[in-house]
């Protein structure tokens, strides 16, 4: 029987992280309502309070607060380096991207990602124009990677393995 009181998704997002003066950047390997795992060779000690800023695939960035549960350091590359963190404070953008993109319960997902930051705003009519995706398969390890379609030009990489999609 699982421990963990939520569901975790694989979602690989930019992440970055901050205590005191120290900042530095990750990827996020899974995340729950309330908890992720970061993906970093610079992990803190358990028991450190971070201030963490998560950018979500609609490119709006979310403002989160937690503490690191659990790190892992090792050389080894088949091994997941990072921490474990439980988020304590988050903002309705997170709040909105948690309902929408990982339980689904705002309804089924379409080719279409609605810009959250206009929705928080307030503007119901969404002047902003909606951002449209399309899923490359990585050639090498299979993994279905969803993209913006103005980033189609650029060279893309696979989130999980860091091959070339192109």
């Amino acid at each position: 029987m699982s421990r963990r009181r939520y569901k975790r998704y694989t979602r690989r997002l930019e992440v970055e992280f901050s205590a005191g003066e120290y900042t530095f950047k990750g990827i996020s390997s899974n995340i729950s309502e309330r908890g992720l795992f970061i993906r970093t060779q610079k992990g803190f000690v358990p028991g450190t309070r971070i201030e963490m800023k998560l950018r979500l695939p609609d490119g709006s960035v979310s403002n989160l607060k937690g503490i690191v549960r659990r790190t892992i350091k090792t050389r080894h590359s088949f091994i997941k380096n990072g921490m474990g963190v439980e988020i304590t404070e988050h903002d309705p953008l997170f709040e909105g991207f948690v309902r929408q993109e990982l339980t689904g319960q705002a309804g089924e997902r379409t080719g279409t990602v609605k810009n959250r930051a206009t929705e928080a705003s307030g503007d119901p009519a969404g002047t902003n124009k909606d951002r449209e995706y399309v899923i490359l398969k990585c050639p090498s390890c299979s993994v279905n990677n969803r993209v913006p379609t103005a980033y189609l030009s650029k060279s893309l990489k696979c989130g999980k393995c860091g091959a070339s999609l192109t």
